[in-house]
């Protein structure tokens, strides 16, 4: 057996574990007494599953001014993260960096 293959049965157990404990109503510790796994092990994993489930790709959408840019500057966009960060990003900045800024603001605790 591979160590891909046990990594993906292994993601497989911890994500059903997961999903059942969700729907049991029980306390953590009680879940993992219950189905006889490590309730240390139960918490780092589905804190590990919880993070993935929240990551997620940032991507671009088209928007378009009704205002004259040759009349009116832009002074850009400014962001406000659900966890009091505002970031300002000059009107210059290129695609990457806009990218770059928000994929890291995203891996902030909110």
């Amino acid at each position: 057996m591979s160590s891909e293959t046990t990594t993906e049965q292994t993601e497989d157990f911890w994500v059903n574990h997961s999903r059942t404990w969700r729907s049991s109503g029980l306390k953590q510790a009680e879940y993992c007494e219950q189905a006889g796994i490590s309730y240390q092990r139960f918490i780092y994993q589905h804190h590990r599953i919880l993070t993935k489930e929240r990551r997620t790709d940032v991507n671009f959408i088209q928007v378009k001014s009704e205002r004259n840019s040759a009349t009116a500057p832009s002074a850009g966009i400014q962001l406000m993260l659900p966890n009091g960060v505002r970031v300002g990003i000059a009107n210059e900045s290129s695609p990457e960096l806009l990218k770059t800024v928000l994929t890291i603001a995203c891996g902030l605790a909110c």
